[in-house]
């Protein structure tokens, strides 16, 4: 695939935006780092991984909510775009693995700045990953939380047993009540009904009897009341969903991001602090 770039130094040059161009026309290397760059975890390290983004849900707006929690809590924290990253390398050594992706197309933020074909798909979710993150959070304790879309993984049939659910299709866009927090477990006690602004209204039916189910949902316009967060006991690990998430709006919400902070402590075995956003 090449990239094209016609544009002449010096005509950059004279325009007196070469800092500006180069900025604009070589991605960052500032932040960016290749998988053979990741150093093995040290002692007393946390390590989680967020793999996120794609055509319909913006990488730009979970990343910074995703790394603030982790940064907050003190863990180190490799966020990704592309599925073909997340090897099973990877997740050999993270404490948590957190996905918001669907089985669809990547695209949701190119490095550009000029493509003749399109860019290429990164092949999610694989046979590979999938049996990785049973296998890492069963057999090694490995802390799984799935988000929004995640749960739109029926084609994986061992990946959906470990979730514990069954995903029921979202209806419009729309606000989100979540209420009836389940007061008995440490993740929701105490916590309050609140509404997202707009969001999809995914539901979970549970067919795992060791789910425990966390909170409800109901959409403002269909009116569809439906399991929205859940957790369980996998093996040695453990696993959480939480369904909001469509839009920004939700992970810029000050009651959601207190419960994906108390969902990854938990999923990690860890003491839950209080959350201060």
């Amino acid at each position: 695939m090449a990239i094209l770039n016609k544009t002449s130094r010096r005509n950059v040059i004279k325009t007196g935006l070469a800092s500006l161009a180069s900025t604009a026309i070589m991605p960052s290397q500032s932040f960016a780092a290749m998988p053979k760059d990741i150093k093995p975890k040290v002692p007393g390290e946390t390590r989680v991984v967020f793999l996120g983004g794609d055509v319909l849900h913006n990488f730009m707006a979970q990343e910074p909510a995703i790394r603030s929690i982790c940064e907050k809590a003190g863990w180190n924290v490799l966020t990704v775009h592309d599925a073909r990253y997340v090897t099973p390398e990877l997740i050999s050594d993270a404490d948590l693995l957190i996905i918001q992706r669907w089985m669809g197309s990547l695209p949701g933020w190119v490095p550009g700045p000029i493509f003749e074909e399109a860019p290429p798909q990164d092949g999610y979710m694989s046979d590979e990953l999938a049996d990785a993150i049973v296998d890492n959070v069963k057999n090694r304790g490995m802390g799984f939380m799935s988000l929004h879309c995640t749960v739109w993984s029926f084609r994986k049939p061992k990946f959906m047993e470990l979730l514990g659910v069954n995903p029921i299709i979202h209806g419009p866009l729309q606000i989100v009540r979540l209420h009836n927090f389940n007061q008995d477990h440490p993740i929701t006690q105490g916590m309050k009904s609140f509404d997202i602004p707009l969001d999809e209204n995914f539901g979970a039916e549970i067919v795992n009897e060791n789910v425990t189910p966390l909170y409800e949902t109901t959409g403002y316009t269909d009116k569809r009341r439906d399991y929205g967060g859940w957790c369980l006991d996998q093996g040695n690990g453990r696993v959480v969903g939480f369904l909001a998430g469509h839009t920004y709006f939700a992970y810029q919400d000050p009651n959601y991001l207190p419960l994906i902070w108390r969902g990854a402590h938990w999923a990690m075995k860890r003491d839950i602090p209080v959350y201060e956003g």
